[in-house]
């Protein structure tokens, strides 16, 4: 599996349990915040970019992409009990912005591979 797949994987599966844990416990997704979501998203790739090497060397442990994927489902959960619609939209936007960047960065290695 490439990087680029697990990561979606992952990203997808936390975006859906965002997305479910919102509808079971009716929050309404905000609008202002799923662009601060998305917003930060783009910003923290920004960043990563910065500190390519470090970054993946991190990312590439199994104990850090799961932790990842339990911590943010796990706090969408508490989020989405609590009611906090600022904190279940800044994540749902922030995966969404996620998912794009990444479909995004692969059509772009896909299509420079070609060339």
């Amino acid at each position: 599996m490439t990087t680029a797949r697990r990561d979606g994987g992952l990203a997808t599966v936390a975006l859906f349990g965002a997305l479910g844990a919102a509808v079971l416990t009716d929050v309404a997704l905000s609008p202002v915040w799923l662009l601060c979501g998305a917003l930060g998203t783009i910003g923290l790739e920004a960043i990563a970019m910065r500190y390519r090497e470090a970054v993946r060397a991190l990312w590439e442990r199994p104990v850090v992409q799961v932790g990842s994927l339990v911590g943010v489902l796990a706090g969408t959960a508490l989020a989405a009990v609590y009611r906090s619609r600022i904190v279940v939209s800044l994540l749902v936007g922030g995966l969404g912005a996620y998912l794009c960047v990444l479909v995004l960065v692969s059509g772009y290695r896909r299509h420079s591979a070609r060339a």
